[in-house]
């Protein structure tokens, strides 16, 4: 089995966080095959607040979780605003605490984040081919307000 490079995240993961369940729920993978994946796609605690942080106050975002073994970020946030696949705009994160906010020019951990871009538009219709793709970097806290979103 190949890994995939992402995991969408659904929004109940808010009041519940439990990525176990997620993966099983996907139904992609067996359930050794998915006990294997949920180390590929833990999160640590700061980022479940910010994951609860992106699913609780933007709704328009959906949330995938990249493989932490494919280099292509730590997650895609995809704006479904837009009715058109191809006007949405998909955010590329990699978070590292106390960093400043920095837009574009892939790192290292991005290198491969057009192969997660893909497998999401190939997955989930969620973006179109000609849908923009923003590269962000920083801590938590700015990558949350470069996305609108205000910590309590």
């Amino acid at each position: 089995m190949t890994d995939p490079y992402v995991l969408q995240l659904p929004s109940w993961l808010v009041a519940r966080f439990e990525l176990a369940r997620v993966i099983a729920e996907d139904g992609r993978w067996s359930w050794a095959e998915g006990y294997r994946l949920l180390e590929r796609f833990d999160v640590s605690g700061p980022e479940r607040a910010f994951v609860r942080t992106v699913l609780e106050r933007r709704t328009n975002l959906w949330l995938f979780r990249c493989n932490q073994r494919r280099a292509c970020g730590d997650f895609i946030a995809v704006d479904m605003s837009a009715p058109d696949p191809a006007a949405r705009r998909a955010h590329v994160i990699e978070l590292k605490a106390g960093e400043p906010l920095a837009l574009g020019g892939a790192r290292l951990q991005q290198a491969n984040h057009a192969a997660a871009v893909a497998e999401i538009q190939a997955a989930t219709g969620a973006l179109g081919g000609a849908a923009a793709v923003e590269l962000v970097y920083g801590d938590p806290a700015v990558v949350l307000a470069h996305l609108g979103i205000a910590r309590p």
